[in-house]
């Protein structure tokens, strides 16, 4: 399956710099794709939900965390804006990390 960036993302200036902004939601395959920065492990599906004391799983049934609206990814509620995490709504690059480019 190929992953076309021009489909989901728009590229905006927030706070003087360009980010990208998810504007169509996504399979966890797309996700993956569009965010290749994320951890590959068994706790969690991105950097905003779990780890190795607490997994996605865990945070999803205690409700301290929710699915993403755009990336379907567990995220802590603190990190939510309006349901989207910050690797879709562009404050992890405002922050000086581009989810968009593998570690």
């Amino acid at each position: 399956m190929s992953f076309d960036r021009e489909e989901f993302f728009k590229t905006a200036e927030v706070g003087g710099k360009k980010v990208n902004i998810a504007m169509k939601t996504m399979t966890k395959e797309q996700a993956r794709k569009a965010y290749p920065y994320r951890p590959h492990n068994k706790y969690s599906e991105s950097r905003f939900g779990g780890n190795t004391l607490c997994d996605d799983g865990c945070l999803l049934i205690n409700l301290d965390a929710v699915r993403c609206k755009m990336c379907g990814a567990p995220t802590k509620k603190r990190y939510l804006i309006g349901g989207v995490c910050p690797d879709c709504d562009g404050r992890s690059e405002c922050n000086g990390k581009d989810p968009h480019k593998e570690l």
